[in-house]
């Protein structure tokens, strides 16, 4: 099995404090990215997610209005 490194860099306060909670942040993201494949096949998020989202985003179930 192939093994890459990836970094990221988290900003806005509930994003660094859900990150600060997880035991092992790496595998909470392995769990997270394990998920949406399950659930939705490989796909890039980036076609359908806006880059900005807000709390009123997710209300909506994901969806813009």
């Amino acid at each position: 099995m192939k093994s890459k490194r990836y970094s990221i860099r988290l900003n806005g306060e509930s994003l660094i404090e859900f990150a600060e909670k997880q035991g092992n942040f790496t595998d909470t993201i392995k769990y997270l990215i394990e998920k949406e494949i399950f659930q939705n096949g490989i796909r890039d998020l980036q076609t359908i997610i806006p880059t900005k989202r807000s709390d009123e985003y997710f209300k909506n179930g994901g969806i813009n209005k």
